[in-house]
């Protein structure tokens, strides 16, 4: 899929301002995120940055404080990012989440003190996402926190069903007029659906050794559709 974000990369943006609470929710898990971590500098992972919108999410929440690297799949996705403006300590990788473990040994020097990964873990085949998971882990400092953002409707029928319809009447009509494209929208609809129910992504995390899950889900539409998790890995000697 990362040629058909490609080309969708373009118009990204345009389409999450028509997204009704998209940006507040990703400020919020930036704010939740920092918010849990101690004051002084601070070493952060954005995974899955896409065109740098949960980037500037934690430019906002954290300041001129962190040192802050995005990392994409998409070309398309870090052109868009690197297009704009920011701070001296934010950069941007060209990889895919599963070579984080390389990339973090090329970029940092150190464990980072806390990840966003936002609408990453959906992207990733589920056969590789406990592996995924694992390594987010093993680049989070002891005491660090991880904050995920995605939208998680199996299990749900409800929340499934007004997934399915606001994709049927709003986001594919939208993506006709803004001439988005119409492939990348159809994998939004059907990766929603297929993504890990909220006790899947719980059960992976606690398999990777995150304690201290604190879920919360937005008023307005996406209430039961959009979910956000923040959970610590244990300090040295901590049980898990």
């Amino acid at each position: 899929m990362d040629e058909e974000f490609d080309r969708a990369a373009g118009r990204y943006d345009l389409l999450t301002r028509l997204n009704p609470g998209y940006h507040d929710a990703l400020a919020g898990a930036a704010a939740d995120l920092v918010g849990a971590l101690p004051d002084g500098p601070l070493v952060l992972w954005d995974l899955g940055c896409g065109s740098g919108l949960s980037t500037s999410a934690l430019v906002g929440a954290a300041g001129p404080r962190a040192r802050i690297v995005g990392l994409d799949a998409s070309a398309g996705m870090l052109a868009q990012a690197r297009a704009k403006e920011w701070p001296a300590g934010v950069s941007f990788v060209h990889a895919p989440a599963q070579d984080l473990p390389t990339v973090a040994a090329a970029e940092l020097d150190e464990t980072a003190d806390g990840v966003l990964a936002a609408y990453l873990l959906r992207n990733v085949p589920a056969e590789q996402r406990d592996e995924v998971v694992g390594a987010i882990v093993d680049q989070v400092r002891p005491g660090g926190w991880v904050a995920l953002q995605d939208y998680h409707v199996k299990g749900d029928r409800r929340a499934a069903l007004t997934w399915s319809a606001v994709c049927r009447l709003v986001v594919t009509p939208l993506a006709a007029l803004t001439r988005g494209n119409p492939a990348i929208y159809a994998y939004l609809r059907r990766s929603v659906l297929d993504n890990d129910s909220t006790g899947e992504l719980e059960a992976r995390l606690r398999r990777a050794g995150l304690v201290d899950l604190r879920w919360s889900t937005p008023r307005g539409w996406q209430r039961g559709i959009l979910h956000t998790v923040l959970a610590r890995r244990p300090h040295e000697g901590e049980a898990a």
